[in-house]
């Protein structure tokens, strides 16, 4: 089994990190930037799932995140966005800011995926990372990392990135959602956020 997980970066001039795990755990970390380094690299390994931190969808009503545009009024968080709140896990809204260019872009490439037969989730590690009890990457890339390996993920212990870990992170909970393992946050018409069992 191979899973791929990224670490989306909201625009293809900035590092997206990348990270191919396998069964056993064993992974590899890299950098790519552009969306057709990111295609190829998806055509070469044809992982079982492709788990993107980014949001994925808008919430119902919004058809763009436009300030200009009336579907502004529909709100700014999914049903997804809301159960997250409700767990007390902390993350920037769709619509703030660089988020836009961030889902824009997520979604963009959701589709690319989509329609070369890829299987596609939404994944958010540092949401993951809060209910595994591993250490978020502003308490220290080191911490995030010892977190990682702790918990059985392999070939990390040179990685200092913390684009590389959230990746790695990300195709966890990828693979947690091959192997049946998560929960499924939000409304699957509006968009849901895939996220671990708690331990």
């Amino acid at each position: 089994m191979k899973v791929i997980g990224i670490d989306l970066a909201g625009v293809e001039k900035r590092d997206s990190g990348v990270c191919i795990l396998d069964g056993k755990l064993e992974a590899k970390a890299f950098i790519l930037r552009s969306d057709d380094e990111i295609m190829e690299s998806m055509i070469e390994v044809r992982p079982e799932i492709v788990a993107i931190d980014a949001p994925l969808s808008l919430p119902f009503g919004r058809c763009c995140l436009k300030d200009t545009c009336s579907c502004r009024s529909k709100g700014h968080l999914r049903q997804c966005d809301k159960e997250l709140l409700k767990m007390k896990i902390k993350f920037f809204p769709l619509t703030l800011g660089p988020m836009r260019r961030l889902t824009e872009r997520g979604m963009k490439l959701k589709e690319m995926l989509e329609d070369r037969g890829f299987k596609v989730v939404e994944v958010y590690p540092g949401g993951a990372q809060d209910i595994l009890g591993i250490p978020r990457k502003q308490k220290g890339i080191p911490e995030l990392r010892k977190g990682l390996m702790a918990i059985g993920i392999k070939g990390i212990s040179k990685v200092t990135s913390d684009h590389k870990l959230d990746a790695v992170t990300s195709a966890l909970v990828g693979k947690m959602y091959v192997e049946g393992d998560y929960l499924a946050l939000g409304d699957p018409e509006e968009g849901l956020i895939i996220m671990p069992r708690k331990r």
